[in-house]
């Protein structure tokens, strides 16, 4: 348990802010609606614990979950001590399959019914052939302490990023991975950080969430105010203006050049240029916010800590808050059937939300 707070409190020292990435405040959190995850993850941290698979678990589904995905008809999600599990009902059963690591997975991407990957703390990645029934181990790097956070799969490349500005890359359609400098391009007519006065080079600040739009232009939400985009396929970034300091968490990419950015205590904002200017949206709340997914009537959902959960049904122009109970939310999904899925400290489960 000291060992956590301790990293913790390093990292606010040495980056002089309070905003940590995702999965640092998720864990943190956990720990007391848990009460036992931090025990666990101390557990968990031990220098073989790549080579112990997780623990399969009676009650897995109702244990901390921090990533959906779908894979065909099926939900996959990922969690706690390298649970996975499946659902093949719209989350109404689910089951535990084996993974060989007992690292937090934090993330989850299927490129296609069958292939898929999924990322956590030790630098950990995993990947499926098989729509998630068994599992590989293809990368790791406990020794390093930089988890990942999130990750993305296009063709024959793809991006994982996490903490520290943690960079793998893959050109071979998620085969095998490699890590990579994160090369920012600096363009000082849009840029709202001055990083060469601010932070020397290279780049170190978490990177939390990576996103591509329909148009081929990749977006990277991070820390401390910091968000990036790619139109050369993810080979160079450049900074976009921000209208905020704080740490972004994600980024929704929808019709074109459309954005919603959201982040630290309720914070949304609208970008209608690809992330040129932006616009901050009133949401009610100052709940942290976790994932957003657009649905096919062209609403907009986001999840929140505190079980908030906001929608948009004028394309991000204004969202409702909802909040039927305090059970905290960290991802949402569609499912092929239209069902809408969320998933959160408790597990996973089918949403009841109005017009769902």
């Amino acid at each position: 348990m000291g060992g956590v707070f301790y990293r913790l409190k390093m990292d606010f020292i040495n980056k002089q802010t309070s905003q940590f990435s995702r999965i640092l405040v998720l864990v943190l959190l956990s720990a007391f609606l848990l009460g036992t995850l931090i025990s666990n993850l101390c557990f968990a941290a031990q220098p073989d614990r790549n080579e112990r698979a997780a623990i399969m678990m009676p009650l897995a589904s109702k244990t901390l979950i921090l990533d959906l995905a779908t894979a065909g008809k099926r939900i996959v999600a990922v969690g706690w001590r390298g649970h996975i599990l499946l659902s093949d009902d719209d989350g109404v059963n689910w089951r535990q399959v084996k993974v060989p690591t007992q690292d937090m997975l934090t993330s989850i991407y299927f490129a296609d019914d069958l292939r898929g990957w999924a990322v956590g703390h030790s630098a950990v990645i995993l990947a499926t052939e098989d729509g998630g029934e068994t599992w590989k181990l293809q990368s790791s790097a406990p020794q390093e302490e930089r988890p990942l956070f999130d990750l993305i799969v296009t063709g024959d490349y793809g991006f994982a990023i996490g903490a520290y500005a943690k960079f793998m890359i893959t050109q071979d359609g998620g085969k095998s991975w490699q890590p990579s400098e994160f090369v920012i391009r600096q363009n000082n007519d849009v840029a709202y950080n001055a990083l060469d006065d601010e932070e020397p080079l290279p780049f170190d600040y978490h990177l939390n969430g990576i996103a591509r739009s329909s148009t081929g232009i990749y977006y990277i939400a991070a820390e401390a105010g910091f968000m990036f985009r790619s139109d050369d396929g993810g080979h160079t970034w450049q900074e976009l203006p921000s209208p905020y300091e704080g740490s972004f968490f994600g980024i929704l990419s929808f019709d074109g050049d459309k954005l919603i950015a959201y982040a630290l205590r309720g914070h949304i904002f609208l970008s209608e240029n690809g992330g040129q200017s932006w616009k901050q949206i009133e949401t009610g709340t100052t709940a942290l916010l976790t994932d957003a997914a657009r649905l096919k009537d062209g609403s907009i959902i986001v999840t929140g800590m505190g079980g908030v959960i906001l929608t948009s049904v004028d394309n991000g122009k204004s969202f409702t808050l909802q909040q039927p109970n305090r059970i905290s939310l960290t991802s949402i999904v569609k499912t092929k059937s239209d069902a809408l899925i969320l998933a959160g400290e408790r597990g996973a489960k089918l949403a009841d939300l109005p017009g769902n």
